[in-house]
């Protein structure tokens, strides 16, 4: 680039510099503003996947029908080294498997007699990886054929003590049943488990579970249990109180916590019953649903993908409606899923993106209005540099360079705002806002450059030093001959090389062809 084109636009700058400080300013705040919303999209994009995650838009539900639990084993490997999958949980749902669980405190005792208070809920089996705040999901097809087959999530909040995953020895139940009894964290606890799918139904006792923790359901079963009333009189049942209308079967999702290896305990009791009974061992003794667990949620997707490929590898066909053997049904949460995370994302995107496009529009548009108004205010300085050689490359070239310099002045302001201001401090996202101011302006900048290009300002003189001399004079009129002999081209040349030379003084063929045309118009 000629270093004299650029002098010439920054000391074209420093007569108007009161306009271009303005301007800078008024870019640097443009591009603070920039800034700042890009940062604040990110920050509640992330703020809204966190909180998606949270409640469970990152899992999928895989309801398996009558798959042997040697496979399900094998098919849980399989899944946990699939890419994206964070954790795989196949909880014991009661509901889907036919359990109840009647839990009882000992709220009075001596030494003839024993009364105690309980609930009868469902039962969950769960292992250590298990989230009681993300994992636990509910089918009410499971209790009511024509409810609908809607996967909801049920969280399960802690209330007192610890509401994680129990040990062999411990248990969780919900804090209405607590409150029902009147016991804390830390009593012992009586589980009598039910399998009602047989008849009579199988019952296994087990005794002196300490209570660890309490929680609330999230849901339409939230305290509905129902009560009884126990006596034991010198350590031996005596009566058991329940409601007349109170059902016999699995009638909610509301359930206690224990131990996933109680319940295959109980399984194996319950196929030895039924062998002694010379009835065939249940199908159902394994757990039905696996909680598989992406990373983020923009992974779900392919977490999905590899799941639906290792099944089929396996021969399981997958069918929501179906009751036969080795089917699955890949199911997401109704609520929370990865597809309503996605969906708030991109809304939330788009109205940080409009906010943001309307900031350009306004930077752009006001960089090309002060184009224009430079090019008015030059108009006839445009036939002067023409005038002494300038080509229209060089015209482009000097505006181009004044626009950039007033740019780079802005972004130097706006950088130096961004490092003192705490509320907007990225580096990446003043780098994404300078790029796009970048290419803004630029966009709406170019035609305003290239319009004097495609219209020859006016031009009323033959060369350099006629116009030069009538710039000087004010004079309006201009010269009848040319101070060059009439010959352009070499009028043009003397041109470049005075400009060459700093357009200092006057060359002895102006003064001479300009005195000869004075004393010929005298």
């Amino acid at each position: 680039m000629d270093r004299g084109l650029f002098w010439l636009a920054v000391v074209d700058l420093r007569r108007a510099w009161l306009r271009s400080l303005a301007t800078a300013l008024a870019i640097a705040l443009a591009l603070v503003a920039i800034t700042f919303f890009a940062a604040q999209i990110g920050l509640r994009r992330a703020e809204l996947l966190t909180s998606y995650e949270e409640s469970g838009a990152t899992t999928l539900i895989v309801d398996l029908n009558k798959v042997p639990m040697g496979e399900i084993a094998d098919l849980i490997r399989a899944l946990r080294s699939a890419a994206g999958v964070q954790s795989i949980v196949a909880p014991y749902n009661g509901t889907q498997l036919g359990l109840v669980a009647d839990t009882s405190f000992v709220v009075f005792e001596n030494e003839k007699q024993q009364e105690s208070l309980g609930a009868r809920t469902t039962a969950l089996g769960v292992d250590r990886s298990f989230d009681p705040v993300r994992d636990y999901y509910v089918n009410f097809h499971d209790l009511n054929p024509n409810a609908s087959t809607a996967t909801l999530g049920a969280p399960l909040l802690a209330t007192s003590g610890t509401a994680r995953p129990p040990d062999r020895n411990e248990v969780v139940v919900p804090s209405g049943v607590a409150d029902y009894v009147g016991i804390r964290p830390g009593a012992e606890a009586t589980v009598d488990l039910t399998y009602v799918n047989a008849d009579p139904p199988i019952v296994r006792r087990y005794e002196k579970l300490r209570l660890i923790g309490t929680f609330d359901l999230v849901g339409p079963d939230q305290g509905r249990f129902e009560p009884f009333w126990r006596l034991a009189a010198r350590g031996s049942e005596v009566l058991t109180v329940r409601r007349p209308d109170a059902p016999k079967g699995v009638a909610t999702t509301l359930p206690i916590l224990l131990n996933d290896q109680v319940l295959k305990d109980f399984f194996g009791f319950v196929g030895e019953q039924l062998a002694a009974r010379g009835m065939p061992p249940p199908k159902e003794t394994a757990a039905k649903e696996l909680i598989v667990r992406a990373h983020s949620v923009r992974e779900v997707p392919t977490v999905e993908g590899e799941a639906i490929s290792l099944l089929d590898e396996r021969n399981l066909k997958q069918d929501c409606g179906a009751t036969g053997e080795s089917t699955f049904c890949l199911r997401v949460p109704e609520r929370n899923n990865f597809e309503a995370a996605l969906q708030e994302q991109g809304k939330l995107e788009a109205g940080g993106s409009f906010f943001i496009f309307l900031l350009l529009v306004l930077v752009a548009a006001g960089v090309a209005g002060l184009q224009i108004q430079l090019i008015l205010a030059r108009w006839r300085e445009l036939g002067i540099l023409q005038a002494v050689g300038f080509s229209p490359f060089k015209v482009l070239l000097y505006f181009a360079i004044r626009m950039y310099t007033v740019l780079a002045a802005g972004m130097v302001i706006a950088a130096v705002a961004v490092i003192i201001l705490p509320f907007v401090r990225s580096a990446s996202t003043f780098g994404f806002a300078t790029g796009v101011a970048l290419v803004a302006t630029t966009i709406a900048a170019l035609p305003v450059l290239l319009w004097p290009l495609h219209r020859r300002p006016p031009s009323s003189f033959g060369c350099l030093h006629d116009m030069g001399e009538a710039h000087l004079r004010r004079l309006r009129p201009p010269l009848r001959r040319s101070a060059c002999g009439g010959d352009r081209s070499r009028c043009h040349q003397r041109n470049r090389r005075w400009v060459a030379d700093g357009g200092r003084g006057r060359p002895k063929h102006f003064e001479q062809g300009h005195s000869s045309g004075s004393a010929r118009r005298r």
